[in-house]
Order: structure tokens, then sequence, then C-alpha cells
């Protein structure tokens, strides 16, 4: 039976490692603070940190930093092989870091303790350049060929590290060579990463990152230390506070391993490397400055400063967006083409101009309907794809490979996406708005035409009175105007319409021997919006209609009472009345009951054996509503 094994946390590795490294770390600071007469274990007689030289200090910082970083991205990786040869480098460092402090040491060495020294950081300084190319071979792409290129830099560089250390005739300022050709094949080998990953979005964004990260590292220790005693000259600066370059390699190298916002570390490599290089132009322009035109240093690096910020930083805009960020539509063309997309006639073009919108702007090699997966775009598979939700008529989509395969998706791009939706839902919700209303002004015209025309047409048609038929019609006529133009219409003169409509309610009564009693209470000034004018006129005449045909009664009256917050409008007869429990069903009253709703209103029905009366409550301020169903 197979043994189980117990899974360790990453945690608890980390532990153990920084556990290691921070005693390796307090056993240096030990030896550098011992005094020169000897090992002591009392800090009384150790040197003061003061007495030191502060290279020491950041040569044993960079050493347990680069451990740190290395061991923390192999606790999370343990079994990928480029994290454990990251950390093997970061083990290396240490190694070369720690034991320069022994060429500092105030204790009177041995010259086999000072060997021991040497060798250790010879040997460590070499293995680090050896481990780099193999690492770079493999990551983020294994390269052709990389077993048999990793088989020659071990041997190749290893046999020459050896050799000079071990073999007949002993050069241990080989090891300075060494280092420097090992340096430049490790950007060498970047280099070819960056062009080996250039059809890989994801790839390439780290070998970018990582390619001016190890520019920067390798390359500054290159030009101060390797180079000049490569060929004869003193380093720029003290080779231990150099080591502290390395930790620019780290960093990048620990960020791409762990494939950290792949999407954001194109920017960032850019960013570092015109900050580095803003630096560098600071340095040089303050050096030349003061070496050639004999300024103090006070003026020298104000004028740096000033052609730094006049020129360099345009340029660096300039060359960002005209060379290294994606050429798109502008926003203006963009938000003009959601609005179309949004208004087009059918839900099969809606969605389909919402893709080509997308699909034309991002440029992805694929488009995928998929099922929907939250209300918010969102970036996905390290950059290569963009979630973009369901919006309007279209469905959800992944867009896949952006820029024709050549970019990753960006922040920039989920925020620009979320905006895009965003106008689409609003731009939707205006146009099924404006449907509705569309729909609900027909319906409300085909109603006034059945309920009002088409009565007052067939009273016309059916009436005796020859007199009055080309009166009724004209009057039907401008009704209809009315109906038809009620919404584009400014709002009429209270006094106006009632006075027509009193005069109209009159001489419909009359011949039926129906006298009208109209009363009215209102202010000077009002005016009422043509919807409440209609409705309004509708209202009095269908109750005029059910009065004349229906009641037999001989006074019809009309209270209208016009406040700041309601109308209230009664209209009551002393006819014979009805059963008011079946009412709404017949009579006409239906459509009364539905005029009154729609205006916001509430209509009460009245009638017993001494007649009818009808209360409409209408609020002043309320606007059409839909209509109410009876």
């Amino acid at each position: 039976m197979a043994k189980s094994r117990i899974p360790i946390p990453p945690y608890a590795r980390l532990i153990v490692l920084l556990a290691i490294g921070l005693a390796l770390f307090l056993m240096a600071a030990f030896m550098v603070l011992q005094p020169p007469d000897g090992l002591t274990a009392n800090p009384i007689h150790w040197r003061a940190i003061g007495q030191t030289s502060p290279a020491i200090w950041v040569s044993l910082g960079t050493g347990f930093l680069a451990y740190l970083i290395s061991a923390w991205v192999w606790s999370l990786k343990p079994s990928h092989l480029p994290a454990i040869l990251f950390a093997a480098s970061g083990l290396m460092t240490l190694g070369f870091c720690f034991s320069a402090v022994g060429f500092d040491l105030a204790l009177d060495l041995t010259m086999r303790q000072f060997m021991l020294f040497a060798n250790t950081n010879a040997l460590t300084a070499a293995t680090f350049g050896i481990i780099m190319p193999c690492l770079f071979l493999i990551y983020p792409n294994r390269l052709p060929g990389w077993k048999l290129l990793s088989a020659v830099v071990v041997l190749g560089f290893g046999g020459w590290t050896l050799f000079s250390m071990f073999g007949p005739v002993q050069d241990f300022d080989a090891v300075q060579r060494i280092t420097f050709f090992e340096m430049l094949v490790i950007v060498a080998v970047v280099g070819w990463q960056v062009w080996a990953s250039r059809e890989d979005p994801r790839l390439r964004a780290i070998a970018i990152w990582l390619g001016v990260s190890t520019l920067l590292g390798a390359g500054a220790f290159i030009s101060l230390v390797a180079a000049p005693i490569t060929f004869g000259y003193p380093p720029v600066i003290e080779e231990k506070i150099a080591f502290a370059f390395f930790l620019v390699i780290y960093v990048g190298l620990a960020v791409g391993i762990l494939r950290y916002r792949l999407f954001d570390l194109g920017a960032w490599a850019y960013r570092l490397a015109f900050y580095v290089s803003a630096a560098c132009v600071l340095i040089i322009l303050d050096l030349a400055l003061v070496s050639f035109l004999a300024l103090d240093q006070g003026q020298a690096i104000g004028v740096s400063l000033l052609v730094v910020a006049l020129a360099y930083l345009p340029l660096r805009d300039l060359v960002w967006h005209r060379l290294l960020k994606p050429k798109r539509r502008n926003d203006d063309e963009l938000f003009q083409r959601v609005l179309d997309a949004a208004l087009k006639p059918t839900s099969r073009e809606r969605a389909e101009s919402w893709e080509d919108l997308l699909v034309s702007h991002f440029r992805p090699l694929q488009s995928v309907p998929i099922q929907p997966d939250g209300d918010l775009a969102y970036i996905d598979t390290e950059g290569l794809s963009l979630y973009v939700p369901a919006a309007g008529d279209a469905s959800a989509l992944l867009l896949q490979y952006p820029d024709d395969g050549r970019a990753l998706f960006s922040p920039e791009d989920v925020a620009l996406a979320r905006q895009l939706t965003k106008l689409l839902k609003y731009a939707k919700e205006s146009r099924d708005a404006y449907d509705r209303g569309a729909s609900e002004e027909r319906t409300r015209i085909a109603r006034d035409i059945h309920d009002n025309i088409g009565a007052q047409l067939m009273r016309a048609l059916h009436s005796e009175r020859t007199d009055r038929k080309d009166t009724m019609i004209r009057e039907t006529l401008a009704d209809l105007r009315d109906v038809i133009n009620n919404a584009q219409s400014q709002s009429l003169p209270l006094d106006d319409v009632l006075a027509d409509l009193r005069a109209e309610t009159a001489e419909r009564l009359e011949p039926h021997q129906i006298d009208l009693v109209w009363t009215l209470e209102a202010g000077a000034g009002i005016t009422l919006p043509p919807a409440k004018v209609h409705a309004l006129r509708s209202f009095i005449r269908d109750a005029a209609s059910n009065t004349i045909k229906h009641a037999s009664a001989q006074n019809l009256f009309v209270e209208i009472d016009v406040a700041e917050e309601e109308t209230v409008l009664r209209i009551r007869d002393d006819g014979k009345g009805f059963a008011a429990n079946t009412a709404l069903f017949g009579h006409g009253l239906g459509n009364m009951k539905v005029r009154v709703e729609s205006m916001g209103g509430q209509l009460e029905l009245k009638s017993d054996e001494t007649g009818t009366e009808l209360t409409a409550q209408i609020p002043v301020h309320a606007g059409p509503t839909q209509a109410a169903t009876v």
C-alpha cells in the first residue's frame, strides 16, 4: 500500500528558509563586528557599526534579500523548474555577497581562512553566472536546443572557473572576466527570449519585463564593475555596493515567474526603463556640466533637472503614445457607434452592431458568445481574454488575443469595456422608454378615436336634425385634430377650454329639455396640458351622453373646482338612477374611469332613485400614466 504524502504548505517552507537565511545573516554580521584582537561573544568588545564600511552592509542586505525573494518564489512553486533554478541563484547570490565581507573583516585571518572566503566568493559568483543563463534558456520559453546550450554554459563557464582557481596556473583575477562574459551571455539569452516570444503576447510580456529587469541589473553591474576590471581599469563604484543592482533582477524574476498581472508587465517595463534612463540622463548631464562648464553642484543639478523636465519627459510621452500604445479609435467615435448600435431597428442588428464595435476596436482574433458570468467586464487567462457582459440585445462575449494576437488586455481596456457596456444599457433603456411612450400614444389615439370620435360621428350620421349635422361633423374633426396633436400642443388656458365646453354641453342638452347648471371655482391664468384638456372634454361629454340616454333627468349639474394640488370634477343629475354595483361595466363609465385613472386620479360613483353623481379627483401636477384596465 502506497504511503500518502502530507502536503507542506508554502508558508512552512518559507519559514524554514527564512530561519536559515536569517541565521546566516546574523553569523555574517557577527563576523563583521568582531574586533581585530580575536573572536568574542561579548558585544561590549565588538566594533561599532559606524566603524564598519557601509559597503559591507549593502552586500549583506543584498544577499539576504535576493535569497529571501528566491526562497519565497520557490515556496510557492517548489516543483517548477524555473523556480528551482531561481532559488539556486538566490542561494549563490547570498554566497558571494556574504563571503565578500571576508575581505573587509577586522580579524586577522589566516591564509587558509582568507582562501575559504575567496574561493566561496569566486565559486558562488561563477555559479550564479551559470544558473542564470540556464534559467533564461527555459523561461518563459524553452528555447531551441536549450539542453545542449545549458550543457555548454555549465561546462564552459564551470570548466573555466575551476581551471582558473584550481588549475596548474591559478588566476583568481580571471573570475571578474568570467563574470563579465557570463553577464553578457545572460543579456543575450534574455534578448533571444524576447524575440522568441513575439507571437505569444503573454510570454512576450514576461520576456520584455525580464529583459528590462536584467538589462538594468546586469547592465549596471557590467558597466560599473565587471567591464572596467576586465579591461584593466578600477571599478566605478565598489563591487559590494554594485551587488545591489542584482536586486532589480530578482524582483523582476519573481514577478515574471509568478506571472503577476501579466497584462501590466509591458507598461511596467516601459516605465521602469524610462525612469532609470531618466536618472542616468540626469546624472550624466550633471557630471558634464560640472566637468566641462565648471558649474557648481547646485547650478548643475538645477540645469539638469530643467533639461530633463522640458525635453526628456515630453519625449518619453511621445514615444509611449506614438510607438508603444496601441492605436485604436477615439472615444467620440466609439460612443457614437454605441448609440448607433442601440438604435438599430431589430434586435439581431443591434447585437451584430455591438459585436462589430468591440471587434473593430480591440481587434481580437476570436469573439465567442458565452453564458453570462457577471455584470462587469474583467480580464481572464492572464490578459489573453476579456469578458464583456450581456448588454442590450447582445449576449455575453469573450474576446481573445487583442490587437491581432500581438498584445494583452489591460486594465484600461476593462475600464473602457465597462463604460461602453454601461452606455449601451442606458441607450437601450432610453430606446425602450421611447418605444413604450410611442406605443402608449398610439393606444391613446386609438382609444380616443374609437370611444369619442367614433361616437360623435355616429351621432352626426344618425341625427335627424340636418341643420346640426355639419356643425357636429366640424366639431368632431376639430376634436380629431386635438386627439392627434395633443402631445405636441402647448398648454391651453382653462377659461377658454371650459367656456367652449360649457357652450357645447348646453347645446347638446337643449334638444332633450335638460338644463345645464355650471359652477366653476378656479383662479385666473390657469393652463392645462393637452392630455388633461382632452380627458376633461371626454369625461364631460361622456357624462352628458349618459344623462341624455339613460337618466331621464331635467337638470345636469357640473361643478369644477381647480385647487392648487387637485382638480375636483363633480357631475350629477336628477334622473332615475341605476344599480351602481354594475355600472362600471356599462353606460360608458368604463372609459370614463380609464381616462381619470390615466391622469393619476380617482373616480367615485353614486346612484339612487334621486339621481346619479360622478366625482373625479385629478392631481394637478401628475402626468399621464398607463391606462387602467376595466
